[in-house]
Formats: C-alpha cells, structure tokens, sequence
C-alpha cells in the first residue's frame, strides 16, 4: 500500500496554483501546440508504425514537459497538483515491471513490453463500457469473451438499466449496478470454467459506487482491479482520488483510465500523444497505477483505428517502452459493429500496430461503445490473436501489412457510413454463449485473408 503518497498529492491539490478550469484548457490547448513544434513532431499517414526512435522520445520529453508545467488539475478545488522532476523520476523509477494479474490456474503475468518485443501481451478484453442488458444476456456477453482461450481477462461492461430502472449518476441505482456487475462478472468466468481469471473493471460513472464492486466472495478480489478515470483533459477529482485510497487498502489492481480525444483540446495526432503521455505520468505519480489504459477516441468518429489513431498510440507505446516501465494498454476502440467484416479488420489492424510497438491490449469497443449489446468475443479474440502474430515483428513490416490492410476498411469509419452490426443476441447463441454460424464464417473468411498475407493466426 503505498497512499501514504495521496495524503501529499491531497496536500497540493489544497495549496497548488488556483485556476479556474476553462483557464486550464485553454492553457493546456496553447501548450501543446507550442510543444509540438518545439519537438518537430509530425504525423506520417504512411508510417503508421513510427521508425524513428528519436520522435519517440521527443514525445516522451515533450509530455513530461507539459506535466510538469501544468500539473494534475483538481476539478474539486480548482487547483493545480504539481511536481518537481526528481520527484517524477522517482516514482517512474520505482515502478514493477512484472504483475501476476488472477488467481491459481487461470492468473497470468503482465510484463512490461518493448518495442518489437517477442513477449505476448496481455488482452484485458470486455464490452469496454459499452452498454449490455442487465442479467443473463450481461453475463453471457462476458462468458464469450472468458471461454475464448486467448482472453486472459475480462470485465468492463455497463448496464443500461438495474432491475427496469434506468441508471443514472449518484442514484441507488448506480450503486446496486456496481454491486452486480462484480457479482456477474464472477458468475461469467466460474461458468466458463476460469473462476481465477482477473477481472479488470465495472463500468460506472461515479467513482464511490465502484467501491460497492468490492467483495472478495462475490465481487471484484485483490487479484482483479477497477479503473480509475481522468477527466479530458488531465483532470482528477477528490472523488476519484477517494476510490484509490480504498482500493490500495483493500488491494487490488488500479488502472489508469483516460480517454484523450483526438481532436480535441489536445488537437491532432502530434498533441493528442504528448497529452496522454503527460495523463500516463499523472496515472502513475497521482493514482499508483499499475497499468494505464490508452483509450483514445476520434472526435468525429469515436475510434482509434484510423491512420491518425493507430500512429498516435503507436508512438505512444514507443515512448513508454524506451523511455519508463510504465506498462500501457491500447483500448481498441471501433466504429463497425459485431457481424461485419470491417470491425474484424479494424480489430486486426490494433492488434498489429499496438503489439509490434511495446503495448498490450483491451478490446474492442466495437460501434464507439454506443450501441446497446454490440460486443461480443469473438472480435475480442482476432484482436489478441494478431496482437500474437506481431510478437517480435520487425516495425518496417508492421507497416508494410497495415498499408496494405488499411485501406480496406478505412472508407467506412466514418461516422454515417461505419456498418453497425447486430446485437450479441443477434449473433451468439444464448445457451453456449458461442458464436452462430454466420458470424463464426465471417471471422474464418478474415483470417483466411490474414493467412494468404503471410500473417500466422496461432
């Protein structure tokens, strides 16, 4: 345990510069853009996979920078929580580069990746907050994703309703919500014959009702973990901060969750890294993270498998791996829907640019996470499988297979094109929690393709 830390980040959330938070932003959006041409950073649509270490590590520096500059913002004062270097580096420097995530036969170990690393990564897969239907339908959406072999962990899923009513921040509701999602999620993976497997969130918005989640028989152990939100951009709360002072004494796993918005306040590709570098530092000094979800999401179109996507979590992960141990995972956000081609091509194209580039994997937010029951495991699993498949592959041919993969799906995500889908109901069926013929012959037509590209699907 280690919140000896919070009553310090507490102490200069009280005492830090005050400001008030459009002020932030705005000093946050100038920053940055002065960032990026101070460190010549520069996307290149053709380079999805960055080959310059160099760029790399100016990102790194550049993101430092700005969290030193301007600090963690707490929404709750309206102050700036800020560092020294010295005191940055030690935290970086103190980090684990191994986690044993689970429990006996179904734990895994999380190591910490590097470029082109030969090592597996680690797939923290779920609806990833996208919306599921309360009860059996939720806890057979997450069965498929704990019976694939692949899946090393699951979780992250949110209700629509609890018991009919419709669930909204800070009701009754939301806390009974939380206490149910861990209750599901343990009955998914004990049916699934994994009752170890690490369970790595309940998705609901305010932080105190996660606390409900944590219950070492029904719930969330010491061996699973929550996620612990930022605000966009590089913004906590009391709150938040709260959640993490009962998990370290509690015991689990804290995850560092932050959704940069690209296009945002942090601008483009270039901005948009240098800002979820500074949120990953801010994770590990401010949260004692133990991992880091990087769950970037496109302005327009609510994914992170376009061109600008895919090169912004790849230099990030390039970042990570030359320059800390800071253990990031790339939370693959989608714009097609389950049953389609596209989401299985975007899925493929995540797995390859975040492996070969040092970081592991959630997945897949398949329709932006908006659409209701539109995620199943079987994306989840493609997703992971080429994630292995780059294992220790070189980055000139990373982009070699993404140029050419690419642009076969590229022309639907936008928004008003992106193919929804159908509904897990839809393409699972609900006793196996398997996926029906159709859909299971859309993946076997994928990784044919895959398979004739020279890609090797384990």
């Amino acid at each position: 345990m280690r919140s000896y830390r919070l009553d310090e980040v507490t102490k200069r959330a009280f005492e830090g510069p005050y400001m008030e938070e459009r002020d932030f932003d705005m000093k946050l959006m100038k920053r940055t853009r002065e960032l990026v041409k101070e460190h010549d950073l520069r996307f290149n649509p053709e380079e999805l996979v960055t080959l310059d270490d160099s760029m790399a590590d100016d990102a790194w520096e550049a993101g430092m920078k700005l969290f030193l500059e301007l600090g963690f913002y707490c929404q709750t004062t309206k102050r700036c929580i800020k560092f020294e270097e010295w005191e940055v580096k030690k935290v970086l420097n103190s980090l684990s580069t191994s986690l044993t995530l689970g429990a006996g036969k179904d734990a895994v170990k999380m190591e910490m990746r590097r470029i082109e690393d030969p090592t597996s990564p680690v797939i923290h897969a779920g609806p990833t907050g996208t919306l599921c239907t309360e009860g059996d339908v939720y806890v057979k959406t997450l069965r498929s994703y704990a019976q694939e072999a692949v899946i090393d962990s699951v979780g992250a899923g949110t209700l629509a309703t609890i018991d009919g009513f419709k669930i909204r921040k800070g009701t009754p509701q939301e806390f009974r919500a939380a206490r149910m999602l861990g209750r599901w999620a343990r009955q998914a993976i004990s049916e699934a014959g994994r009752p170890g497997m690490h369970i790595n969130d309940i998705a609901i918005v305010s932080p105190e009702a996660k606390i409900c989640a944590l219950d070492p028989v029904n719930g969330i152990r010491p061996t699973d973990g929550l996620l612990v939100s930022q605000m966009i951009e590089l913004k906590t709360s009391f709150a938040h901060l709260a959640l993490i002072e009962h998990m370290l004494s509690y015991g689990c796993f804290v995850g560092n969750l932050m959704t940069p918005i690209l296009g945002g306040y942090s601008g483009g590709p270039e901005g948009t890294a240098i800002v979820n570098i500074a949120e990953h530092i801010a994770g590990a000094v401010c949260y004692n993270a133990n991992y880091h979800y990087l769950s970037l999401t496109n302005v327009r179109n609510l994914n992170g498998t376009d061109r600008a996507g895919l090169w912004t979590i790849s230099i990030e992960g390039q970042a990570f791996a030359r320059n800390s141990d800071m253990m990031s995972i790339y939370d693959c956000y989608c714009a097609a829907g389950p049953g389609t081609d596209v989401l299985l091509r975007e899925a493929a194209a995540g797995g390859v640019a975040s492996s070969v580039s040092g970081l592991h994997l959630m997945g897949c937010g398949s329709c932006g996470g908006k659409l209701l029951d539109h995620s199943t495991g079987l994306e989840a699993r493609l997703l992971k499988e080429m994630a292995l498949a780059a294992t220790g592959m070189r980055r000139e041919d990373a982009n070699e297979f993404l140029n050419t993969w690419v642009p076969q799906y590229e022309k639907w995500l936008d928004v008003t094109k992106a193919p929804k889908g159908k509904t897990f109901q839809e393409l699972y069926d609900l006793g196996s929690a398997k996926p029906k013929k159709e859909w299971q012959k859309k993946y076997d037509e994928i990784v044919g393709e895959l398979t004739e590209l020279g890609i090797e699907i384990r």
